[in-house]
């Protein structure tokens, strides 16, 4: 198999795989299930949902589809509910801000109108439907906007006060027969305008500007729209989404684009926009036309939805879709460390760490760097690629011999206690995983001599410091066990921490990355410290913030690539 047709091999889309049902079904990496497709099929078949990807070119870059539904208002509702006292006490401070600036008495009828949201129904005074359906994605490359309305009028009249009280007046453009909001910079034209019961606005270069705004007011539709293409099934039902939203990035049709090929209306607005991108489309090559579909192989498509949304809060997926066999290659990364899973989330103030094996690491960078030197780029604009590959393991000697051992870390913070503008209690652990944690401790002691006299084993056995050896910190507790790593807490119960982390079992599906925090509980913590300045406007901004609970991201590489879990818990 030549080098341009192994780029080529691309995913299969979950609705194109039922031939192939038994074959993955051996191999173990079937995704899709009959609850996944019965759940994108009845988004889709929804007529509502139907008109609005109607709009929508099947060949856009990226789009962001809304399919509408209360559970998003209530999420909406509880945060404004939760800022509207903290920002009643900031609205005097806003109104004290100079407006003798061109700009001032805009801003001031905004901040108006955003006040008046914020109380309770006061979305619906927008006349945007906020349990409605929405859009955000590329005529071209350019963005545009579809949001349904619960009341046009309501709009109108909106836009209507803010121009009265701001002192400005929106130009008018003419679409034929049709009247828009209409502006711009430079080379590129911005339209909006309610269109029946939908808010659209969008860009589009100024030598395209009527045949890009027919297709946002609806005037002309798509040759091919998302309602034809089966992308949208295929998305929602390997990433698990459809009751709520669901968004993509296509890398692949952006590079159809900037090879000169692929959709024309994207060719055009690119060359449109850019126009220097024309004049490369002669010389490219077709092998280098091969070679660049090859690397937008790699990671073909990024992917974002939201899986569950109410009152409490949301959980979403944010995805890089990779190639099968680099997919493969990073679930082979992955590292169990100590106490470092999806469960931190709702148990630390804040929590950093990820579990990757550095060894196999450094082994697959080498051996990439090896396969694309044996068969370098031939384009030439990928030449900076071949230089980069044979960097690559020109010399390892320089790796420390304990580094391969490593396998990843975490700092988790548990508890704060504040005292004036200090500590008075913190609970907190960090973990270093490592196949052999004596030859890290020895490297360490080597650069920090302070250390050497510390008793040190790796069998497991918890070892403590006398209160004062560091500091502001008190109950330090360590240990170190081999093929598991070095673990030191401190704080209330930090010997039992350190304990249960040395002999705690290997998590099933370790997260590559880890990032959490509470807002809320770092805010109560810090409220006394503010209230000590004697700026209570400085609590007020803090205040807003208490209502966002337990938050974070976690990374795992799973068969369809780099999956990111995110989520908040609302108070």
């Amino acid at each position: 198999m030549t080098r341009a047709k192994q780029w080529l091999r691309w995913p299969i889309g979950c609705g194109r795989a039922a031939a192939l049902a038994t074959v993955l079904a051996v191999a173990g990496v079937a995704g899709c299930t009959k609850s996944n497709e019965q759940v994108a099929a009845a988004a889709l078949a929804d007529p509502a949902v139907r008109a609005l990807l109607s709009k929508i070119p099947a060949d856009t870059p990226y789009a962001f589809i809304s399919f509408g539904g209360p559970s998003a208002r209530a999420m909406i509702e509880k945060i404004y509910k939760s800022m509207s006292p903290a920002m009643e006490r900031l609205w005097p401070l806003l109104d004290q801000m100079p407006m003798d600036q061109e700009w001032g008495p805009l801003a001031k009828a905004i901040l108006v109108e955003f006040r008046a949201a914020m109380k309770e129904g006061g979305i619906d005074r927008t006349g945007i439907d906020m349990d409605g359906r929405a859009a955000v994605y590329g005529i071209g490359g350019l963005p545009a906007v579809r949001w349904s309305l619960k009341d046009p009028q309501a709009l109108r009249d909106l836009l209507g006060r803010v121009q009265q009280a701001g002192n400005v007046t929106l130009q008018v453009c003419k679409l034929g027969d049709a009247e828009y909001w209409c502006g711009g910079v430079g080379e590129i034209k911005f339209a909006a305008a309610i269109v029946s019961d939908e808010f659209v606005m969008g860009l589009a270069p100024a030598s395209m500007a009527d045949k890009v705004f027919e297709l946002l007011f609806g005037k002309t539709v798509p040759e091919r729209s998302l309602a034809d293409s089966p992308k949208l099934r295929d998305l929602l039902t390997t990433w698990q989404l459809g009751k709520h939203n669901v968004g993509y990035v296509d890398g692949r049709v952006i590079v159809e684009a900037i090879l000169g090929e692929g959709d024309p209306l994207n060719k055009e607005v690119l060359a449109a926009v850019v126009p220097k991108v024309v004049e490369e489309w002669p010389r490219m090559t077709q092998v280098c036309k091969d070679e660049f579909r090859g690397l937008a192989a790699i990671a073909p498509m990024v992917v974002l939805g939201t899986e569950t949304i109410d009152a409490n809060g949301f959980e979403g997926v944010f995805g890089v879709e990779l190639r099968s066999d680099l997919a493969q290659d990073f679930k082979s990364l992955r590292a169990s460390v100590p106490g470092l899973s999806r469960e931190v989330r709702g148990e630390a103030m804040f929590a950093l760490g990820g579990g990757f094996d550095v060894g196999k690491a450094i082994e697959w960078a080498l051996r990439k760097g090896q396969e694309v030197s044996k068969s370098p780029y031939q384009c030439p604009e990928l030449a900076e690629l071949n230089q980069f590959a044979a960097k690559i393991g020109q010399d390892t000697s320089a790796i420390p011999k304990w580094v391969p051992g490593l396998r990843g870390g975490s700092l988790v913070l548990t508890d704060i206690k504040m005292a004036g503008f200090l500590p008075s209690t913190i609970t907190a652990h960090a973990v270093l995983a490592a196949a052999d944690p004596r030859a890290v401790v020895e490297a360490i002691k080597a650069e920090t001599p302070m250390i050497a006299s510390y008793e040190f084993s790796d069998d497991g056995a918890v070892k403590t410091l006398p209160d004062g050896t560091v500091p502001f910190v008190n109950g330090i507790a360590y240990g170190a066990k081999a093929g598991t790593g070095i673990v030191v807490a401190i704080g209330p119960g930090s010997e039992g921490t350190v304990s249960k982390l040395l002999s705690a079992p290997e998590v099933k599906d370790p997260p590559l990355g880890l990032f959490a925090y509470d807002m809320a509980r770092i805010m109560s913590q810090l409220e006394p410290v503010l209230g000590m300045t004697g700026q209570p406007e400085l609590t007020a901004v803090f205040d807003i913030y208490k209502v966002f609970g337990p938050a974070g991201y976690e990374m795992y590489a799973e068969d369809r690539g780099l999956v990111f879990k995110v989520g908040m818990t609302l108070r």
